[in-house]
């Protein structure tokens, strides 16, 4: 993407509004009959975000970060895929279902310690993709499993809990990608030691 400050800002407003939406239907129990194409579009924002995090430095020169990001986006590819395809194959969408938060959540940690160790500023920037790439395996995978999935309200509250954080990675993209200047030059927050 040529606008990285516009995928990470379009990436901060999808999974705000994914977040705001899985609460709703949390508190409601209520799906609109186009759920899965609102769930599509979160995921797509979801993969923006990933998007986002190489341009604003987040792999660096690292080959592991870089790999971490490519699964990272993968994983946000297949769930995008995976809401499409589930309405008329449940069992092809529950396949990639199961894939998806896995490519994301394993991309997310590798790429997440390199963030972690590298960037400099605040603890919340390093830490965002780290600390979601863990929440896929330590909350959202066994809350899922354990209440049967959606539309259970602890299985739609944790993946509220995953937009959320999923917002936090786009702002620390977003913040980390300045403005362009009057030659239409990007700055990018340098790496910490």
């Amino acid at each position: 993407m040529t606008r990285p400050r516009a995928a990470a800002l379009a990436a901060l407003l999808i999974t705000a509004a994914g977040a705001l939406y899985a609460a709703v239907s949390a508190v409601a129990r209520w799906e609109p009959s186009l759920g899965w194409l609102v769930q599509a579009t979160i995921h797509l924002g979801e993969l923006l975000a990933v998007v986002a995090l190489a341009p604003a430095g987040a792999g660096g020169t690292s080959r592991a970060a870089r790999i971490g990001l490519g699964a990272a986006g993968l994983g946000q590819a297949t769930l995008a895929i995976a809401e499409v395809v589930y309405p008329h194959s449940p069992a092809v969408g529950d396949a990639l279902f199961g894939v998806g938060p896995l490519l994301t959540g394993i991309g997310l940690i590798v790429a997440g310690v390199v963030v972690a160790r590298r960037w400099g500023g605040p603890a919340w920037q390093r830490v965002a993709p780290l600390v979601l790439g863990i929440y896929i395996f330590v909350v959202m995978t066994p809350v899922l499993i354990g209440s049967g999935g959606p539309p259970a309200p602890a299985a739609v509250w944790a993946i509220a809990g995953w937009d959320v954080l999923w917002a936090l990675v786009a702002a620390s993209a977003l913040s980390r990608l300045a403005p362009a200047d009057a030659g239409g030059h990007r700055v990018v927050a340098e790496l910490g030691p």
